[in-house]
């Protein structure tokens, strides 16, 4: 492990004066959709009456039908009323297998659902819907919807730092994926601390077959392990599985003198593959013993996931440990190689942050604490985000007894990073506002963040510069290995008969078939 030099001096510390911040130009309203990609719904206008139809099939085999003249998963009226619905499931020719009609109805709203066991993943089906309501008249649209399996939002393996420091915030992140790659979703990222929801970022969405991170953070009050579990809840429209939508691990939380003056951890991740799962679905449909539909496809996996994370922190009492205050504006540097070839290079600066100020009765170097300050700030350069984080203890007389530093950068997996409601207060002090935000991981806005060549040996450097041009920061390397994942459902298959006398087989199979990349250092 090679260090750069830490050099600092330490002046008295008067007050520290609090900065005010806003969420910054480069986070975007996650009421904005990254990307739309996907099997879309059907849409039509007669008159002024709008109508939307989507068909969403469960693992169960069964499509969720549900026609509608406002938003779908919106708590709002949707205007009008359906005097009646028909309903057609198409063979691939375009010809209909057989008519439902559901009327006359006396819906209160533009709104009617229903399930039908007749179709199966991509087959066609036709709406003929009567509004009422809207116009001077019956409004009459008719769509052609593709059925679409429902979302599989699942929660990845976390990656944590090898610890935390109690009463310093640490940053937490999580990679969510949607895996059947026909529909998009929308979820609450969740972060639960032995069992106690602490934070979260609301209106996350996951373009179908996309991935996103989430980012956020936390102060620990007490040292030990502590279980970190990451959710995806609330997931809209309906997940096809939820066994996959929480991830857990544990987090060791070390008291302010457990750690030596200086260390750090480095990590770095890459699976090329595995998102959305290798599928093969056949769906057939038979009728007086004759085949008459058949719906089958194979889909491979194609995603990439990278992330990488170094952390450098200094700890100590004050002679004794090089730790500073941060002050701001700070510059951070921050370069990679790959076995030895530069592969990323990276800068922000004008970082700028917050100050809080807390009492304290806490003995530090054997000396009673009356205060401590910390100081936080994070930056995003190309498809990084970059956080500092310092934290002293003072003495009745304001004289620093204990510091502890840190600088860390990470480059998530996702797509977009969403970004929590506890970091837009820690690290924005923008506390009240109830949306949430993301920050793309590539400079370029492409579906995929920024991927760094893999080999052997991974290096990564990152310097902070603050206003006092004083440096603070170092080097690390990891040594990478790969492994060949494999995993999936087998082929198995399931018939059912409806009550026009079709009968439908329909048979699945999932495998993930990856290349995992992967190694971690500390000291």
């Amino acid at each position: 492990m090679n260090r750069t030099p830490l050099l600092f001096l330490l002046p008295f510390l008067g007050a520290l004066p609090a900065v005010s911040q806003s969420i910054p130009g480069y986070a975007i309203a996650n009421t904005k959709h990254y990307r739309e990609s996907g099997v879309g719904n059907a849409t039509g206008r007669s008159g002024s009456a709008h109508l939307t139809a989507r068909a969403l099939q469960g693992k169960d085999g069964n499509t969720d039908i549900e026609l509608t003249t406002g938003a779908l998963d919106s708590s709002a009226t949707p205007p009008g009323s359906f005097a009646r619905v028909q309903f057609k499931p198409l063979d691939q020719n375009g010809n209909a297998l057989f008519a439902q009609n559901f009327g006359p109805l006396s819906t209160p709203a533009g709104y009617y659902a229903f399930t039908s066991s007749s179709l199966g993943r991509h087959q066609q089906a036709q709406f003929q819907v009567n509004i009422n309501g809207i116009d001077h008249r019956t409004d009459v649209l008719t769509l052609v919807e593709t059925v679409k399996l429902r979302p599989d939002v699942a929660v990845q393996p976390l990656h944590l730092p090898d610890s935390a420091t109690v009463n310093m915030p640490v940053t937490l992140h999580a990679n969510l994926v949607e895996l059947n790659g026909d529909a998009a979703a929308t979820t609450t990222c969740q972060l639960l601390v032995d069992g106690v929801l602490v934070d979260q970022a609301k209106n996350v969405y996951i373009d179908a077959g996309g991935s996103v991170s989430c980012e956020f953070t936390y102060t620990f009050n007490a040292t030990g392990g502590h279980n970190i579990q990451v959710t995806a809840a609330s997931v809209s429209p309906a997940d096809w599985d939820t066994d996959n939508n929480t991830a857990s691990a544990t987090l060791n939380v070390a008291g302010l003198n457990d750690n030596t003056a200086e260390h750090g951890s480095a990590s770095f991740s890459d699976q090329k593959g595995g998102f959305p799962l290798s599928s093969l679905y056949t769906s057939q449909v038979h009728f007086g013993g004759n085949l008459v539909g058949d719906y089958s496809d194979t889909e491979a996996s194609n995603g990439e996931q990278q992330n990488s994370h170094i952390m450098l922190t200094s700890t100590g009492c004050t002679g004794v440990s090089n730790a500073l205050p941060y002050q701001f504006p700070v510059d951070i540097t921050y370069t990679e190689t790959m076995d030895g070839a530069p592969v990323y290079t990276s800068k922000a600066t004008g970082i700028t942050g917050s100050v809080n100020v807390y009492p304290s009765s806490i003995p530090m170097c054997q000396v009673p604490t009356a205060s401590y300050r910390v100081v936080t700030g994070t930056g995003i350069a190309d498809d990084h985000t970059f956080n500092l984080v310092s934290s002293t203890y003072y003495d009745s007389s304001n004289q620093p007894i204990w510091t502890s530093q840190k600088v860390e950068s990470t480059r998530d997996a996702g797509d977009v990073t969403y970004l929590s409601s506890g970091y837009n207060c820690q690290f924005f002090s923008v506390c009240s506002d109830p949306n949430n935000y993301y920050t793309w991981n590539t400079s370029t806005e492409t579906p995929t963040g920024t991927r760094v060549p893999v080999g052997n040996t991974w290096v990564a450097s990152l310097t902070a510069t603050d206003a006092s041009g004083t440096g603070f920061g170092g080097s690390m390397t990891v040594s990478l290995t790969s492994t060949q994942q494999t995993a999936g459902q087998p082929y198995s298959c399931s018939t059912r008969t409806d009550n026009y006398g079709y009968t439908y087989q329909t048979c699945t199979a999932t495998t993930t078939n990856y290349t995992d990349t992967e190694g971690t250092a500390t000291y």
